[in-house]
C-alpha cells in the first residue's frame, strides 16, 4: 500500500473545440459573480468536497485572499476531507455538470473514480473573454528530478473545465494531471504544486453558459490531488450588450494552445 499525507492521480488536455448551442434570452446574471471567492461559495453550487481557504493556499494573481479549494478526498488510507464532506463519484459529477456519461473517462488514462466540483451561470456576449487563476496540487507521483519521481498513468489524478452552452452537454477540458510541470509544495499540505497560472478563452455566441471546475481521482481512492481555483472575471468586448435572438444556432470556439503538453488515453502528445 502506498502512503502520503493526503490520496489521488490526473490528464491535461490542449486544443480548440467546438460548442452548438440553441441562443435565447434566458436571464442569467451578466457577469460571474464572486469571481475571487471573497463572499464564500456565493454565486455557486458545489458538489463534493470543497472549500473556500484564506491560508496557505494564496494566489498570486487574486485581488483577495480567498480561493477555491476543489478535493477529491477522502481515499482509501485516510479519514479526511478539507470540507467534511466527502468526494462523489465520477458519474455523480458528470450529471452535475451537465456532461455526457463518460466524458470524465474520456480524457482520463485510467477510469476517473471520483471527485468535487464548483459551477456558476452566466450570461455571456459573443467575444467576451473568461479569464481565470488555476494551480494543481498533488500527492501522486509527478515529473520531478529533485524526488527522480515519474507518473504512472494508471493513477493520474487531472484538474478540468466544463463549460456548457445552453441545454447543450457541457464540454469538457483538462487543466492539469500529474504529467504537467511541478515543484515542491512547501506552504501547502500536499507534495507537489503547479504554482498559479492565469488562462481565458473566447466567447463567441451570446447566451447562458455555465463554467465548471473539478478534479477527480484516476485508477483507485489513494493519494489525493486538489485544483485551486482563483480570479474568475468576464470582461466584456464592447461597451453596450448585444441582442441576443430568440432562435439561432450559435457556435462556440475555445482555443487552449497555450496549455501545452496534454495526456489522452495514456499517450504524452505536444501541441503545436
Amino acid at each position: 500500500m502506498r502512503t502520503s499525507r493526503f490520496v489521488k492521480h490526473s490528464t491535461i488536455a490542449a486544443g480548440i473545440v467546438s460548442l452548438l448551442g440553441l441562443c435565447n434570452a434566458n436571464s442569467a446574471r451578466a457577469a460571474v459573480l464572486n469571481g475571487g471567492f471573497e463572499s464564500g461559495f456565493s454565486g455557486y453550487t458545489t458538489i463534493g468536497d470543497t472549500i473556500v481557504h484564506t491560508g496557505s493556499f494564496k494566489s498570486k494573481y487574486g485581488n483577495g485572499k480567498s480561493q477555491a479549494v476543489i478535493s477529491n478526498t477522502p481515499g482509501a488510507e485516510v479519514d479526511f476531507t478539507f470540507s467534511g464532506k466527502p468526494s462523489v463519484s465520477a458519474s455523480a459529477l458528470e450529471q452535475f455538470l451537465g456532461l455526457n456519461a463518460g466524458s470524465l473517462n474520456a480524457i482520463a488514462t485510467n477510469s476517473a473514480v471520483e471527485g468535487s466540483a464548483i459551477k456558476q451561470t452566466f450570461f455571456g456576449n459573443a467575444k467576451d473573454t473568461i479569464s481565470f487563476d488555476f494551480s494543481f496540487l498533488t500527492d501522486e507521483d509527478t515529473w520531478s528530478q529533485q524526488d527522480h519521481n515519474k507518473p504512472n498513468p494508471n493513477y493520474n489524478d487531472f484538474s478540468f473545465l466544463t463549460l456548457q452552452f445552453e441545454d447543450a452537454p457541457a464540454y469538457v477540458f483538462a487543466l492539469a494531471d500529474t504529467y504537467s510541470d511541478f515543484t515542491n509544495s512547501y506552504t501547502t499540505p500536499f507534495i507537489y504544486e503547479t504554482g498559479f497560472q492565469n488562462k481565458s478563452l473566447s466567447l463567441a455566441a451570446s447566451g447562458n453558459y455555465t463554467i465548471g471546475f473539478g478534479v477527480v481521482d484516476v485508477g483507485d481512492e489513494s493519494f489525493a490531488s486538489s485544483l485551486l481555483v482563483d480570479n474568475i472575471k468576464l470582461t466584456s468586448s464592447q461597451n453596450k450588450p448585444v441582442p441576443v435572438p430568440s432562435s439561432v444556432v450559435a457556435l462556440a470556439m475555445f482555443g487552449f494552445s497555450a496549455f501545452g503538453t496534454y495526456i489522452k488515453r495514456g499517450q504524452r502528445k505536444l501541441k503545436a
